[in-house]
């Protein structure tokens, strides 16, 4: 026998009593958000998922120049338009929904990752909760983002900004919560019909299916109701919703037409069904996390 054969060492490798400081479960949530925004962007994974995020950052902030060059060239802040805005994205924000909220929550069953991340302190809820608020904060820099570069550099056409911040400020408080609640409305849907495919694609093509189905179904409704009744079939088409809620939330009329009556009325219809969207989607995805066999 040499002696490197005979030279062993045997090493206790057993594991330890740990006597650090235990950060618990706010940690373990605030550690999850933090983790999965960053995947909403694709950091930390490969070159191309880092495609679609770039992509649709382009499209959504190239209005944004667009409309600010065009009032300074015409020195006419009222040619920013903050509904506009918020309409134009809707779509691009739906694609970034299917392509992101599979990436958080399907990638992780099928990595089987999942009860590692439920062995200690951080509950189903907790993981849910958790990708939810990563993914609405991914939306918002798609859609709060470019709606204040809108509102300051409306500040700075109008020549005096300080003037026109003090008549205004009050277009603050709707760019914040149509932003949100687009935000929220795009990931709930998302994220709750992700947690029920096992496969990404499955998972993308019931997003895009649920956005682009739906206001079909929704024309073919409008088709057989009474004229009286053609407006509330408008509810059923969510991108519609999400434009309805914008142009009320931002005191912008709607064209009257045979089946709708512009006015509050209205606008509150699709905030309550806005809100009643995403209750139950967050009710569903929170639902879905807490069985046993995800």
């Amino acid at each position: 026998m040499s002696d490197a054969t005979a030279a062993g060492t045997i090493y206790d490798l057993g594991y330890q009593h740990y006597d650090g400081e235990r950060l618990g479960r706010a940690n373990a949530i605030r550690t999850l958000v933090g983790y999965s925004f960053r995947s909403a962007f694709g950091i930390g994974r490969g070159e191309r998922s880092k495609f679609v995020p770039i992509a649709l950052a382009l499209l959504c902030f190239a209005p944004v120049i667009i409309q600010v060059g065009m009032a300074n060239a015409d020195a006419d802040p009222s040619r920013i338009n903050f509904a506009e805005q918020a309409q134009f994205t809707n779509l691009f924000l739906v694609l970034l929904a299917a392509a992101q909220a599979p990436e958080l929550l399907v990638v992780d069953r099928q990595l089987g990752v999942v009860s590692l991340y439920l062995s200690r302190s951080l509950r189903a809820t907790d993981y849910a909760f958790a990708k939810l608020l990563a993914l609405v904060g991914a939306l918002l820099f798609y859609t709060l983002l470019p709606q204040v570069i809108l509102f300051i550099g409306s500040l700075f056409v109008s020549g005096q900004p300080w003037q026109a911040f003090t008549q205004h400020w009050h277009t603050l408080g709707p760019i914040v919560v149509v932003s949100l609640a687009i935000s929220c409305y795009m990931a709930s849907i998302a994220l709750a019909l992700s947690s029920l495919a096992a496969r990404k694609g499955y998972a993308s093509a019931s997003v895009i299916a649920f956005f682009l189905m739906l206001p079909v179904l929704a024309a073919i409704v409008m088709s057989l109701l009474p004229v009286h009744s053609m407006r509330y079939a408008t509810l059923g088409n969510p991108i519609e919703v999400l434009n309805g809620f914008a142009r009320w939330a931002f005191g912008i009329k709607a064209r009257v037409s045979r089946f709708r009556q512009a006015g509050p009325t209205f606008g509150v219809e699709n905030l309550y069904t806005l809100l009643g969207t995403i209750a139950l989607a967050v009710g569903l995805l929170a639902y879905r996390f807490r069985r046993s066999d995800i």
